[in-house]
């Protein structure tokens, strides 16, 4: 059975491709499902600043030029009440030892098609959510798993395979579409969230890094914020 242990230290070209797409789409998924008008929009870029005595050895596979990529931003708080979308299966699939892409944000009804693209037998497991799982999966398979409620950034759910003790992924559900997951140049776009008083909040699962500040959004008013990370929001 192939070693997990380099893994992390050479990403194929290929999975980061993969990678970088899924990412893509998950970022424009609340965007998709979002009520027509009558709120504001919330965009900016999460950065990150590294810090030499505080270093992160995973850093080189988030971090493009500072921006942080796969940090989950999401406006937390009373009255985000928006109507229901049509359900979506979205893709993560286990390649080269990973689960590509490592992160989804879905809304709550929504579901993630796990797939083996190794040929090695890979699990999907978690004890985290309303409706754990463990699932064997050989190359080639599929297991759909439906998301049908959760609790936004208050509940990670965090997946992982029996078999490679490596391998970690995190699915985070929503009851409302104003969240995104950043791509590789770290931005987000948040589209016609409901005037009022929010927590804008940021988790970036792999780095173990939080982040949250109150913002006020107004309708038809656009809100810009640069988010700057650095060690000093490591969850303790």
């Amino acid at each position: 059975m192939p070693s997990v242990a380099p893994v992390r230290r050479f990403l194929p070209l290929l999975a980061w491709f993969g990678w970088s797409a899924g990412l893509a789409l998950l970022s424009a998924r609340g965007a998709e499902s979002a009520p027509a008008s009558g709120g504001g929009t919330v965009t900016g870029r999460v950065t990150y600043k590294a810090d030499s005595a505080r270093p992160w050895p995973l850093g080189r596979y988030y971090l493009s030029g500072g921006a942080l990529a796969e940090a989950v931003v999401a406006i937390d708080g009373p009255g985000l009440s928006a109507p229901a979308s049509t359900p979506k299966t979205i893709w993560m699939d286990q390649n080269n030892f990973q689960f590509v892409p490592e992160i989804a944000a879905i809304r709550a009804g929504d579901s993630v098609r796990f797939t083996n693209s190794d040929e090695a037998l890979h699990n999907v497991m978690t004890f985290q959510g309303p409706e754990p799982f463990n699932v064997n999966l050989m190359q080639g398979r599929e297991h759909t798993h439906l998301f049908a409620s959760g609790r936004g950034l208050e509940q990670q759910i965090l997946l992982t395979c029996v078999y490679h003790a490596a391998m970690r992924g995190w699915v985070y559900v929503f009851e409302h579409p104003f969240y995104a997951v950043t791509p590789k140049d770290g931005a987000f776009r948040l589209e016609n969230v409901p005037p009022g008083e929010y927590q804008l909040r940021v988790v970036h699962p792999a780095g173990e890094l939080s982040w949250q500040q109150t913002v006020t959004v107004k309708s038809g008013a656009p809100l810009e914020i640069e988010i700057a990370l650095s060690p000093d929001q490591k969850k303790k």
